[in-house]
């Protein structure tokens, strides 16, 4: 299985097969017994993320009339906009802290249920559990971690990936109408600052994918190693009044200890190709600020537009390419994510595959189920 979000071959049926299989595990809590939970949880984070959307665009407007009020030398409208902007902060720390409280809760009754579903078609259903292990390695792992932050990481990512599409759409609007136009090579380029967002956040998605495309299989294969690790431990433990002499211990100890090899070996090379891509994502941020400043403040020189108008350019280019920029930033937690799906996935084929060959039913939903 390639676990690569992009592949030659036959990748394109790869991937459509992985965003198959992980809706429909997805879509099996949806249509549970808790599924009006579910449903209502899942518009509640919807419109929290909306009203996030809406509190980023007022303090974008709120930057315009702060600075102008500056550069007027207006008292009044100086010290009536700071009360503006502490209200606006209020408000989105209590929104804030809302999201967060209901993820959290949102993501523990959806493990809770998927687990006891996972364990009643491991355990119960299965006529013979000990086999699955035959099949897929560590069960247990993918029942105790890997359901844990699959359902976190599921909702928090789409969380953010459903703010993150609202906040393009929204700054996109809001760049279009105060960028204006400019001139290149005797071109009239409306909206100039619009697609220079757009180019810059682009091609920052085009690096990041080539310096980070190996997260996802070395977080696979770090979580298999680690979990070989914890068997290899849990076995000498569980035998450790068995191994009565020094060389069966040291035995053990020496097979450990190559799984712990293993493990480092690969969280060294998992460690180079993150600090490679933090490198380039610290750099990037960092000067979005200097690359919109570098295009908007020639019209403040003309005087075209006022100060106010610069930070309102620079505020609004710099939430368009961090929202356009989403999936640089969210990179090592697509990666991790998509390692746990893949995990998840084959152990529900081999639970499948195991009830087909001993002629069971399945009482719970299936992501092969046809």
């Amino acid at each position: 299985m390639n676990s690569k979000f992009s592949s030659g071959g036959n990748g394109a049926s790869e991937k459509s097969s992985f965003f198959r299989k992980t809706f429909c595990l997805v879509s099996l809590y949806w249509k549970s017994e808790e599924k009006l939970f579910a449903w209502c949880s899942l518009l509640a984070l919807g419109g929290l993320s909306l009203l996030a959307v809406a509190t980023a665009l007022a303090i974008n407007e709120w930057y315009k009339h702060f600075y102008n009020a500056i550069q007027e030398l207006d008292a009044y409208s100086f010290y009536r906009l700071v009360l503006v902007f502490i209200a606006i902060v209020l408000f989105s720390v209590f929104r804030s802290v809302l999201i967060t409280y209901w993820v959290d809760v949102f993501a523990l009754r959806w493990r809770r249920w998927l687990t006891n579903h996972y364990l009643s078609a491991w355990v119960v259903e299965s006529n013979r559990p000990d086999q699955i292990e035959r099949q897929v390695d560590n069960p247990d792992q993918r029942i105790a971690e890997d359901i844990n932050k699959f359902t976190f990481e599921t909702i928090d990512l789409a969380c953010g990936l459903f703010y993150t599409l609202a906040s393009v759409v929204s700054f996109s609007v809001v760049l279009i109408g105060i960028s204006g136009g400019a001139q290149l090579w005797g071109l009239n380029i409306p909206a100039y600052m619009f697609w220079a967002a757009i180019f810059y956040a682009l091609l920052g998605t085009f690096i990041s994918q080539k310096i980070g495309f190996k997260l996802v299989s070395l977080s696979n294969n770090q979580q298999r190693s680690e979990a070989d690790l914890r068997y290899f431990l849990i076995r000498f433990r569980d035998h450790s009044c068995e191994q009565g002499d020094q060389s069966g211990r040291n035995g053990e100890k020496d097979r450990i200890s190559e799984k712990l090899d293993v493990s480092l070996a690969n969280m060294r090379r998992t460690i180079r190709v993150k600090m490679r891509l933090s490198l380039f994502t610290e750099s990037y941020s960092q000067l979005s600020l200097v690359f919109s400043s570098l295009l908007a403040v020639p019209r403040f020189f003309s005087g075209a537009i006022q100060f106010g108008d610069v930070m309102q350019i620079n505020s609004a280019f710099g939430n368009l390419c961090e929202n356009l920029s989403w999936f640089i930033n969210a990179y090592h937690r697509l990666a991790d994510w998509k390692a746990t799906t893949d995990r998840l996935i084959s152990f529900d084929g081999a639970l499948a595959e195991r009830s087909e060959m001993e002629g069971v039913t399945r009482g719970h939903g299936t992501v092969f189920a046809k």
